[in-house]
């Protein structure tokens, strides 16, 4: 079934972004991605405090105002890093097809999370 796949992010943090995600776009699909999705301990090693967060919003995209109230939110939070948010249609087709698998896994991730 593959690698399992973890969010390096420290559970206050993962609340903070579950928060303001569910706040201004309760009804997208939003992924994560990138540099802290991780699938052992030597790459959680790898993981630097001031990495980025990388989010992906899948399918019916956000509309532009509140995609940049979601932005400003993550910039007002108190989050210690950058959140770069990205619509999933304005990324190269090739690259998406080549991530979803991953984006897919970690959808399914972020749920389980959300319950605990």
């Amino acid at each position: 079934m593959g690698e399992k796949l973890e969010l390096a992010l420290a559970e206050p943090y993962l609340v903070l972004v579950r928060t303001l995600t569910q706040q201004h776009a309760p009804h997208q699909q939003i992924y994560a991605f990138g540099s802290r999705v991780i699938g052992d301990a030597a790459a959680r090693q790898r993981v630097k405090p001031h990495s980025d967060l990388d989010l992906a919003i899948a399918g019916e995209p956000l509309p532009l105002e509140q995609l940049f109230a979601l932005r400003d939110a993550f910039s007002q939070s108190d989050l210690p890093m950058r959140v770069d948010i990205v619509q999933a249609g304005d990324l190269p087709e090739g690259w998406r097809i080549r991530a979803w698998p991953q984006w897919h896994y970690l959808k399914a991730f972020l749920r389980v999370r959300q319950l605990g």
